[in-house]
């Protein structure tokens, strides 16, 4: 049997998120993956995986893995390799406690069964597993838990940082501590009155054999039913524990894990206090916690039944997503060697655009602020590596400390917290205009200065984060941020600057077809992904893009009915630029950002979104919209009901997920279905 894979070599589809809205484990976040889902992988079964604490970005294990070992069929079966079926789901789209479901058939025809319930406490910062295995038939068995640490902080952060763990036993207990320094997590198990190990051992990823050989191949490999104790080790680390059950056919146990960055101590406490209180007691603290959150402010639009289960799970997973920080990540999955567990100022945007929406003007308002904290405001200059003075801007994305991550200039990261701020000032009575002034203004006069001297901003990145050029989305976005702040300006007595920022909107967006409209490209005539590219494939400034439709929503630079964007909406039933089986349009032709890394069939689902509004609003197709919400999206989503980045040509998840702009624009659809009109247009001319 192969190793548990390591943390950059796990599908990136994540089927279920859970965190808890408030309390002491608010900013835990835990991810489950049902691999049955996945066509790239051969394994079955349903399993906890990254799961971090205190920030997002930091995971404190990868993989909770539950494996059963037979002494008379002489098997050891886990959970993600071995269950021959398995279930993945939240107990309701308001409540999202995790349920697996794992069903094992042995080599002798004997079969087994394990659920799972986990949520993560309101009262300490932990999370719960609640346990329930059943057999067939009275064999000798042990159950086994191994998980893979991974507890260490990111390069950037401490490149010294190690990774230490050991086993304790205090007062009758037993628990399992790993720390890398600054951050402390604990391990214990409850059956009974017991909270012991029937075995332990430390051990190191990787190793297959020897003294150091992983808890992995000590338990699942080697297949004898033993454990051989180890109490410590540093290092890249895993580690295991056994219950054993003898010939039981019927066991229920708990897992706790506690999390601290104050010290080991203060883990263990979180842990035991899970399981002191006990399962049912922290899930009524969770299921109130939630219910309070999805209050009357929050209830899902009577559309029907499966539009109100999308609906409340894309607003719980946006809330399962904020970080400490206050602002929310773009995703909980890691494709190849990336993760998207940093935060996107233009996500931010787009979810402070849901947020305001439904009425959660918290939540919204914090992530504004979030904006504000980390907006680049050095007097002195603060250049990228294209030698760009940033003040006023936003760096592309940020680690949860507000630390930058990937830096290139995109003027829907400038223009887009500008409009953030007039929408949330339009939909509220609060102080916000005057709070976040500054914010805006700085990003308004980076933008005048960004003119390129012949009436159209400079060049920037495309918001897919790969072209360099005039992009359509980005220059729409400045233009759009321009208009809010005319607006606001305005209502702050700022005439000048505001007739300033209104005219220079003015000016680009008369150039904006010139510069970003191509007829008799090899797809047809369209709006491109952007003019003047200094690379790509194929060419940016001969494909249509999806992008291209926020000119309309929520930029308002365009009307639905322009001519040259109801060209563009038009090719995109072209199946050359949609998934062939389900009407999901792709970024653009040829996208080759694929798990394969070639262009292969499939769409994005926040693609067809914006086209379907462009087809809503233009009376292309009426019903574009409302097919969305009531049937095409269901067709993407998790087993849990989320959706994701991508979806293959038949529909299903094919990477990425869950992402929350996905789950924004879901939120936004509905309350624009709703309302009969596209919900947040910028200000027009």
């Amino acid at each position: 049997m192969d190793e548990p894979p390591t943390a950059f070599d796990v599908p990136s589809d994540k089927d279920a998120i859970v965190s808890t809205p408030s309390g002491q484990s608010q900013h835990i976040l835990v991810t489950a993956n049902r691999y049955a889902d996945n066509p790239r992988s051969d394994h079955q079964g349903a399993i906890v995986e990254e799961t971090s604490a205190f920030r997002s970005d930091v995971e404190l294990f990868y993989d909770l893995h539950t494996l059963v070992w037979d002494a008379e069929a002489g098997e050891t079966h886990d959970v993600r390799n071995d269950a021959v079926e398995s279930a993945l789901d939240w107990t309701t789209p308001a409540v999202p406690e995790l349920q697996l479901e794992n069903a094992f058939e042995f080599g002798d025809g004997t079969k087994g069964r394990l659920d799972q319930r986990l949520l993560a406490s309101s009262n300490q910062c932990s999370v719960l597993m609640q346990n329930r295995a059943t057999f067939d038939s009275p064999h000798e068995r042990t159950l086994y838990t191994v998980v893979n640490l991974g507890i260490k902080g990111h390069s950037h952060e401490d490149p010294n940082a190690v990774q230490a763990a050991h086993v304790v036993h205090d007062d009758g207990d037993d628990i399992l501590v790993a720390t890398d320094g600054t951050r402390h997590v604990a391990f214990m198990q409850a059956r009974g009155d017991s909270r012991r190990f029937d075995g332990h051992r430390i051990g190191h990823t990787g190793q297959a054999a020897g003294p150091d050989r992983s808890a992995w191949a000590d338990i699942y490999e080697e297949n004898d039913g033993q454990i051989s104790d180890t109490r410590t080790g540093t290092g890249d680390l895993d580690a295991g524990f056994g219950l054993y059950v003898g010939g039981e056919t019927s066991v229920e146990w708990l897992t706790a894990v506690g999390f601290a960055d104050e010290g080991e101590a203060k883990a263990i406490e979180h842990a035991r206090q899970a399981l002191t209180t006990g399962y049912e007691a922290e899930r009524e603290s969770f299921e109130r916690a939630w219910n309070e959150w999805h209050d009357d402010d929050r209830a899902a639009p009577a559309v029907d039944e499966g539009v109100n289960d999308l609906y409340e799970r894309s607003l719980t997973s946006l809330k399962c997503a904020e970080d400490r920080c206050r602002a929310m990540i773009a995703g909980a999955f890691k494709p190849t060697d990336m993760t998207y567990k940093f935060i996107w100022p233009r996500d931010q945007v787009i979810i402070i655009q849901a947020l305001a929406a439904v009425g959660s003007l918290v939540e919204a308002r914090q992530a504004l602020d979030w904006l504000e904290q980390v907006q680049i405001t050095d007097d002195s200059p603060v250049r990228d590596d294209r030698g760009i003075d940033r003040r006023g801007t936003w760096w592309q994305n940020y680690y949860t400390t507000g630390e930058s991550h990937w830096q290139a200039l995109q003027l829907d990261q400038v223009g887009g917290p500008i409009y953030a701020h007039w929408l949330v000032w339009q939909e509220s009575d609060d102080e916000s205009l005057e709070a976040r002034y500054e914010m805006s203004k700085r990003a308004a006069e980076f933008l005048l200065e960004w003119d390129n001297g012949h009436g159209f901003p400079r060049k920037h990145q495309d918001p897919w984060e790969e072209v360099w050029g005039y992009t359509t989305e980005g220059t729409a976005a400045a233009i759009a941020g321009l208009r809010c702040m005319g607006e606001l300006a305005s209502a702050a007595g700022d005439d000048s600057f505001a007739a300033r920022c209104r005219e220079r909107a003015g000016v680009w967006t008369e150039s904006l077809e010139t510069y970003c409209y191509r007829e008799d490209t090899p797809y047809g005539d369209h709006y491109v992904t952007a003019a003047e590219p200094e690379y790509g494939e194929p060419s940016p400034d001969e494909r249509p893009d999806a992008a291209a439709f926020m000119t309309f929503w929520p930029w308002n630079v365009l009307d639905a009915d322009d001519d040259g964007l109801r060209a563009t909406v038009e090719l995109a039933d072209d199946p050359v630029w949609r998934a062939t089986d389900t009407p999901c349009l792709g970024r653009y032709p040829g996208d080759d950002y694929t798990p394969t890394g070639t262009a292969t069939d499939g769409g994005w689902p926040l693609c067809e979104a914006y086209a379907d509004v462009v087809r809503w609003q233009s009376g292309v197709d009426s019903d574009a919209v409302a097919e969305y919400i009531t049937d095409h999206a269901h067709e993407w989503t998790t087993s849990a009901g989320l959706l994701p980045e991508r979806v293959a040509g038949d529909g299903t998840v094919a990477w990425n997920s869950n992402l929350q702009w996905s789950q924004a624009m879901y939120v936004l659809l509905v309350e624009s279905h709703r309302r009969g009109e596209p919900y947040g247009m910028a200000p027009g001319e």
